[in-house]
């Protein structure tokens, strides 16, 4: 255990250096979670709370910067890589094989990825695998497990995505083949869990039950299946060699009887089966991830146990993992030095890309925080002049491009507080020059019925690569804002 802990140290100060000097900023998604956590509420248009209040904590000791929003995370992932440890214990797991589960969940791209990254995945995770843990105990034990201390586990995991109940149904099938899981007190601890729900309910009550129509609009969406990008996806996040050492390990459970190490078999097999859903259904790249490190330890157990040259394997996973998301985090600075001749579009953190540069252009550009306001057309750029915008003023979603609904939809509006004011409205997009003039047409032509005079300040590059800027921030002022709305639409 102390190994594992002074490697999560280790990696933990590394992270902190790279979030606090690297070039990779927040994330649309990390400032609209942001904007919550400075309008803290029970509930949210498309997510439970538990992420809001999440960086809330955080930034109120660690500041409203990027490692401010950052470091629950950080403690999150750290977090993690222990519990995984005690299920492998749980398993009856020797004290080696559990340290290379924890550094196997540390150091797989899936655990840097929770421990980096302000996201709604880090806190379900965490505590879906303590759930699990608590099981597992009453199963090695042969004795009945705590439901009450599983239920409230879920509640918490719950508190950040609801798909955190599929838990619930992966105990019932196990039920069917251990006897010491059957107890009424089962229903007690799904009872429990369902508290999570509440929250939510309540600001769906007074929101038109936004969340739901939300939910429900989305997932009523045909979409192709996506097998194949999918299926890369779950390579990657858990590196080639562990999600191959993790498929093999199923091969070799018919020589353990451990059945706590059963149990933490069936998540990732359900991961399997989501991979055998994108055949017919598009699927996002996390929405497996929540379940594969309840299984972590069948990989290192697999590795020190079962293999001649498990432990070989298990290293070269590690520095697989490291070295691949060492080039990642590195790549923003090869590509805009040109070291690195990889097209901008392939890089993964394009969106994050340019937000601190947001802060000096509109300064340049004329804004005063103290008189004129902030807008975009689109929530994602909303949230990050939210966040990147000089004294952190929130900005406004005003939806002339007719799109969907979100949750700026449902706080104070510019026809509220702006009227006679003067506006900023920024475009950002990764693109080249060739279409530039077509935004400031375009725009220049939706905003002009909504204020007396639109002056185009310009275009103002926030990334550029060997020189070459790719991506921008178109900024217009408006001046004397009408307070005619934009277009409200029922799209959800």
């Amino acid at each position: 255990m102390k190994k594992l802990l002074i490697l999560l140290v280790v990696k933990a100060l590394v992270l902190v250096l790279i979030i606090t000097f690297g070039k990779i900023g927040l994330a649309p998604d990390e400032a609209q979670y942001w904007t919550w956590s400075q309008e803290l509420d029970w509930g949210y248009y498309s997510k439970p709370p538990g992420i809001a209040w999440q960086i809330a904590l955080s930034t109120l000791f660690f500041g409203n910067d990027v490692l401010g929003v950052r470091f629950g995370a950080l403690v999150i992932g750290f977090l993690i890589s222990l519990v995984v440890y005690d299920i492998a214990r749980a398993a009856s797991l020797s004290i080696r094989t559990a340290f290379w589960a924890g550094v196997v969940a540390a150091f797989c791209p899936l655990g840097i990825y929770l421990s980096f990254a302000a996201t709604t995945d880090g806190g379900m995770i965490l505590f879906f695998a303590l759930a699990a843990m608590v099981i597992m105990k009453g199963l090695q034990q042969e004795t009945q497990p705590n439901y009450l201390l599983t239920g409230l586990c879920i509640l918490a995991a719950a508190l950040f995505k609801w798909t955190a109940y599929v838990f619930w149904p992966i105990v019932l099938i196990y039920m069917l083949f251990f006897k010491s899981l059957r107890s009424w007190k089962f229903l007690a601890g799904v009872a429990l869990s369902l508290i999570a729900l509440l929250p939510s309910l309540y600001w769906n009550m007074r929101h038109d039950w936004a969340t739901f129509r939300h939910v429900g609009a989305t997932v009523g969406v045909a979409k192709s299946g996506n097998f194949f990008d999918f299926l890369a996806a779950q390579i990657g996040l858990l590196s080639p060699i562990f999600f191959v050492l993790l498929f093999l390990s199923y091969f070799y459970l018919k020589k353990s009887p451990k059945k706590a190490l059963l149990f933490a078999a069936g998540f990732p097999l359900v991961a399997f089966l989501f991979i055998f859903t994108a055949l017919f259904k598009k699927m996002q790249p996390n929405w497996a991830a929540y379940l594969y490190p309840v299984g972590l330890p069948l990989v290192a157990w697999l590795g020190c146990d079962q293999l001649k040259r498990g432990k070989l394997w298990l290293h070269l996973g590690i520095w697989l993992s490291i070295l691949s998301v060492a080039f990642l985090f590195a790549l923003p600075q090869m590509q805009e030095s040109g070291r690195l001749p990889l097209s901008y579009r392939l890089s993964p953190f394009r969106q994050s890309m340019g937000g601190e540069c947001l802060t000096s252009a509109l300064v340049e550009a004329g804004y005063r925080p103290d008189k004129d306001f902030l807008f975009a057309d689109k929530y994602q750029v909303a949230s990050l002049l939210s966040f990147y915008g000089p004294h952190q003023k929130r900005a406004y979603y005003f939806n002339i491009s007719e799109t969907r609904k979100n949750q700026f939809s449902y706080w104070p509006q510019m026809e509220q507080k702006e009227i006679g004011k003067n506006g900023y409205f920024v475009v950002v997009e990764n693109t080249d020059t060739s279409s530039l003039n077509w935004y400031e047409t375009h725009y220049q032509y939706r905003l002009s019925p909504y204020f007396e005079k639109v002056d185009f300040r310009g275009v103002y590059p926030l990334f550029s690569v060997d020189g070459k800027p790719v991506k921008y921030a178109l900024i217009f002022a408006c001046i004397h804002y009408s307070g005619k709305s934009a277009p409200e639409l029922e799209k959800y």
